[in-house]
């Protein structure tokens, strides 16, 4: 590897990612079995996608989703507004739910 691109072990590409909730039950069996030992948990800093001959990065911010390339001009909007809504959201506070009942409500 180019050595401006750093040490090859600062890498790690997976062609099978594997991602576990951090409050889900397949983290507590881990924990309580201690196999944990033997493996190595990271966060994760963002997600890449690569399209067109280059590598994008996933958008996760409102700001993000306004300059990505990934999404049209409409795309950007709409996905911005979804962020705000779901960083704003609060299940006990129905003034945050602008009207959506999200336990009734389909994917279309």
């Amino acid at each position: 590897a180019p050595s401006n691109l750093g040490q090859n072990r600062d890498y790690n590409v997976d062609l099978i990612p594997k991602f576990i909730m951090a409050t889900g039950n397949l983290t507590k069996m881990l924990l309580h079995t201690k196999v944990t030992r033997y493996l190595d948990f990271k966060s994760i800093a963002g997600s890449y996608v690569y399209k067109g001959g280059k590598i994008l990065k996933v958008p996760a911010t409102p700001e993000e989703a306004l300059t990505s390339p990934l999404m049209g001009l409409f795309e950007k909007r709409r996905f911005r507004n979804f962020l705000l809504y779901i960083d704003q959201y609060d299940a006990k506070k129905p003034e945050t739910h602008q009207g959506r009942d999200l336990t009734k409500m389909t994917m279309r």
